[in-house]
């Protein structure tokens, strides 16, 4: 199964400014709002990409917590100023 990296990109950014603007922007409630994330059901579109995304965003948030939120954001090829 191939990913499509510009599906993955734009999914993890929506993923990541959902987390970021509904959680209290620490890294662990940014992590926990992540965690609160679905990508089921029988017709979802680009599960793959959507569910990889999700997956590596929740990873980087939860093994680094007491990294600064721009450095883990950096990790997953992303700038603050992109979300």
């Amino acid at each position: 199964m191939t990913i499509d990296f510009h599906l993955y990109q734009q999914y993890l950014l929506e993923y990541l400014h959902l987390a970021i603007c509904e959680s209290d922007g620490s890294n662990r409630g940014i992590y926990e709002r992540l965690s609160e994330i679905q990508v089921h059901g029988r017709f979802v579109r680009h599960r793959s990409e959507k569910q990889r995304a999700l997956e590596d965003a929740q990873r980087a948030f939860d093994e680094h917590r007491h990294w600064p939120r721009e450095i883990v954001l950096k990790q997953l090829g992303v700038n603050l100023s992109d979300i």
